[in-house]
């Protein structure tokens, strides 16, 4: 197959040949290869955290919350009922959810106290895999505190926690006293906001706190896919319209709202999501230097050739053939460097552990495992955001052609050949 006369050239040009350009060639490569691998591995790092923060957030909570406006309580045998029927309900649990102040030492801090029945709990989180000290009895007065949350109050397994409800400061008709907790266990799941924010009870000692008689404030379900929530939600909302519309007595139905996981962990998304939109864009900027460095060496390989680009206009080469031949040489330098830099990002996203345990032996403290709460430095190289770094490298690659190539077809013949 015959190649077009301005690749077949621009290939040849990029033979090496032991000369200046053919060096400055190679190491113009070597930056673009360096420039996809560093972002093909931020990527898949920020990747992989995002990974674990959802895994946490779904082992630690519930796919789909129900609960009322206004948080009040309800009884939830009828809305159980409903879920029998749908396949996608794998399992559901009552929970009585609310803020609560406690003090410590003369320090007030809030905390979120979520009352849950043990044995319905394991079908929905495994809380008792998260603890780091203690036990999880749940029994009467008793609560398992986050690990952060524990720490902020200078408690441990044992103490007792002064713990005030909203009820004792708005309640009219009588005097609420706090309740006196005391502390079972503490939990951790790696999670600042889960592990600095929360107290696990019984719901008997949470409905005690929030001067609830009977009923809960939600209900936590199971689904079969975590990550078709959307859907799932819409159809328990179809579900209990119509159980509402055939039931008069269900109308207090209409009250219920669900919730995902990913609406209850809207802000950490949201947060990490920028974090790797934003490192992204600031990493094309090596790719942007990359460009410089193919742009240099185009206009650098213009200068070398200017009596070979004379003697093609004069043999009647038109001005796009030349523009052809220096945008053909920053796509194949690209695609080169593309294919390394791939290669080489995605081995090493994939081998990360070991080369950090190799650096250690230098800097023990380098990404210290006590610090960034991670055994394993989470890691997973996804096919598009490979597509994505070799996309805008190779455009980058492409434009920094533009310039050469411009240079060299405004040339004319008489001045290239002048002094030959």
């Amino acid at each position: 197959m015959r190649l077009p006369i301005s690749l077949f050239l621009a290939i040849k040009y990029l033979k090496p040949k032991r000369s200046m350009v053919s060096i400055i060639t190679v190491l113009t490569m070597m930056g673009v290869m360096l420039g996809v691998a560093v972002l093909i591995v931020v990527l898949s790092v920020m990747t992989g955290f995002d990974d674990v923060h959802k895994e946490h957030m779904i082992k630690l909570d519930s796919h789909i919350q129900i609960s009322t406006r206004g948080q009040s309580a309800f009884i939830p045998d009828r809305v159980l009922e409903v879920l029998d029927e749908m396949p996608e309900i794998k399992a559901a649990a009552p929970a009585v959810e609310g803020f609560v102040m406690m003090t410590r030492y003369g320090q007030a801090i809030t905390a979120v106290l979520r009352g849950i029945d043990p044995e319905l709990e394991k079908d929905i989180s495994d809380i008792e895999a998260y603890l780091v000290e203690g036990e999880l009895p749940l029994d009467d007065e008793t609560v398992v505190v986050g690990s952060r949350l524990a720490m902020q109050l200078g408690t441990g397994v044992g103490d007792t926690l002064t713990v005030y409800s909203p009820e004792c400061f708005v309640s009219e008709d009588e005097i609420r006293l706090p309740a006196e907790l005391t502390v079972s266990g503490i939990f951790s799941v790696d999670m600042y906001e889960v592990d600095s924010k929360f107290m696990i009870s019984s719901l008997p000692t949470a409905r005690d706190v929030f001067a609830l008689e009977d009923g809960i404030q939600t209900l936590r379900i199971i689904t079969d896919d975590p990550y078709n929530v959307d859907e799932t939600g819409f159809m328990i909302r179809q579900k209990l319209a119509e159980a509402s519309a055939e039931d008069r007595e269900l109308n207090w139905f209409r009250f219920l709202t669900t919730r995902s996981w990913m609406e209850i962990h809207q802000n950490m998304l949201s947060t990490l999501a920028v974090e790797k939109n934003m490192m992204f864009l600031l990493l094309c900027a090596i790719s942007v230097v990359a460009a410089f460095c193919v742009s240099i060496n185009l206009i650098n390989m213009g200068i070398q050739k200017t009596h070979e680009i004379g003697l093609l206009r004069a043999i009647g080469f038109s001005s796009g053939k030349i523009v052809g031949i220096f945008l053909f040489l920053g796509t194949v330098q690209g695609v080169f460097g593309c294919l390394l830099g791939s290669a080489l990002g995605i081995w090493f996203s994939g081998n990360l552990d070991t080369i950090l345990n190799f650096m250690r032996k230098f800097n023990p403290n380098l990404m210290a495992a006590e610090f960034y709460q991670f055994s394993q430095m989470p890691s997973r190289t996804t096919p598009e955001d490979v597509f994505s770094v070799c996309l805008i490298v190779m455009i980058f690659s492409i434009l920094a052609g533009i310039l050469p190539a411009i240079r060299a077809a405004l040339m004319q013949p008489v001045d290239a050949l002048r002094y030959e």
